[in-house]
């Protein structure tokens, strides 16, 4: 019986030394790839310092952010119902069904007292969010971004009223502020901000596209848009985002003890209320998949991958476009690599949506100059380079925009996403519900002028 008992802790002696030679193989794999990761961002010369991406302090009395918060703190102050006049008009479920129904909240004092603070901040020298405190989260907003989105959407909504109205002066104050405030957010240290900055100056160049067909601007005028435009065209702020992204969030997330990170995991994952699973079915798959997420060796590798896909990401956007399966095969990770599909997650295809909105500007810049110059010349030139703006390229193409006089008027395109010159095909503006169906050979136009191009009271 000794004997026996002697062989069988010998047995699970060697089972346990084995165990942990196996674990601390594994270990220094993952670690060497994470020092590997860590070697090919410093000779890429990215930043591996948060601080390295923040810009520096300014006081409240300088800070835009202080003045949008104080617009959003004044709509949820205002009642609307059994809700707030913020909820109201930012909330998806909650927003209004009619245009009286919007009309009659947007044309309210306090919308007025918001949005002259939202101008008032964008006359203010800096506008920074707090990212260095508060609960860490994946996929929840953390830096602002639910807010400026729906300021946005809010001074949208406001210049399609002024515009049904007949009011084009208010309309193009409405486009130069928005373009103030997509420009205060340029040194903002996410690539989430910097996304929702190219965003609300492409949706700001379709109103003006739009505008110029009825009320187009005066020489100041373009001189102002044209000096806005040209500030959000630099990929140079995009990529700090993305190394703040890295820094501010990922680093922390990896460096975040078990019990933290099992805190916001649940947490993210939301209450298994309302799965189609039993409650200790989910429970127990997550618990399952926690010890695989917080496995050391596991955690390191996972580690190093995130950092992997976010160089990738910058090279990807310094370099020429990529059609969607080749982005989606670069950034492939492991189905192991729990994390760093999390993190990385939201930047899905963004490669496109980056050149897509600077596409968008740089056909608008074109256009306004062209304007211009029919105005001291009396015809379109032939080419764009007459305009004395540079070479305005097609990010798609890594090319001229293509451009045309056409009637008394103009054709500019870039040849978009599915990378073919389709000769200026617009895309339909109702698109097939049937993807089999869909329009798929065209190209992003502004078509000059063009009837069908009118801003409604209605769009956003």
């Amino acid at each position: 019986m000794h004997r026996r008992s002697k062989r069988i802790l010998t047995g699970l002696g060697i089972f346990l030394v084995a165990l942990a030679a196996i674990y601390a193989l594994l270990l220094v794999r993952s670690t060497v790839k994470l020092r590997q990761a860590y070697a090919a961002l410093a000779a890429d010369g990215r930043p591996m310092q948060a601080a390295e991406t923040l810009p520096p302090k300014v006081s409240d009395a300088d800070n835009a952010a202080v003045l949008y918060q104080s617009a959003v703190l004044l709509l949820k102050g205002q009642p609307a119902g059994d809700t707030s006049l913020y909820e109201r008009l930012t909330n998806y479920r909650l927003r209004p069904k009619t245009k009286p129904e919007l009309n009659a909240l947007l044309g309210q004092e306090a919308v007025d007292r918001a949005l002259s603070l939202v101008e008032q901040g964008t006359r203010r020298p800096a506008c920074q969010f707090e990212h260095d405190s508060g609960a860490l989260s994946i996929f929840s907003d953390v830096s602002g971004v639910d807010m400026i989105r729906n300021l946005a959407w809010i001074m949208r909504a406001r210049a399609a009223i002024e515009s049904g109205a007949g009011h084009p002066a208010q309309v193009w104050d409405l486009a130069l502020t928005q373009l103030r405030f997509a420009d205060s957010l340029r040194l903002d240290p996410t690539s989430a901000t910097q996304y929702t900055r190219l965003g609300i100056a492409a949706r700001v160049c379709r109103t003006i596209q739009e505008l110029c067909e009825t009320t187009p601007p005066d020489r100041e005028q373009v001189q102002a848009l044209d000096t806005l435009l040209q500030r959000q065209d630099n990929i140079d702020l995009l990529i700090r985002g993305v190394d703040g992204e890295r820094l501010l969030i990922g680093e922390r997330f990896f460096s975040l003890p078990r019990d933290e990170l099992d805190k916001i995991l649940r947490k993210e994952m939301g209450s298994p209320d309302g799965n189609a699973m039993p409650s200790g079915l989910v429970k127990a798959i997550y618990r399952l998949g926690f010890q695989v997420v917080a496995f050391r060796p596991r955690l390191v590798a996972d580690h190093a991958a995130y950092l992997d896909l976010m160089r990738k990401r910058v090279d990807l956007l310094r370099g020429p476009y990529r059609d969607k399966k080749e982005y989606d095969q670069l950034l492939h990770t492991s189905r192991w690599n729990i994390l760093a599909s999390m993190l990385s997650g939201r930047s899905n295809y963004e490669i496109y949506i980056y050149r897509r909105d600077v596409a968008e500007l740089r056909m608008t810049r074109a256009g306004l100059a062209l304007l211009e110059y029919k105005r001291a010349h009396g015809a379109f030139p032939e080419t764009l380079a007459a305009l004395g703006l540079g070479e305005l390229i097609d990010p798609f193409a890594d090319q001229p925009l293509h451009y045309r006089p056409e009637g008394e008027g103009f054709v500019i395109y870039n040849i978009g996403e599915d990378g073919k010159d389709n000769g200026g095909t617009p895309r339909a503006e109702h698109q097939d519900s049937d993807p089999r169906r869909r329009q798929k050979e065209y190209d992003e136009v502004w078509r000059f002028p063009n009837p069908e191009n009118r801003m409604g009271a209605g769009s956003s």
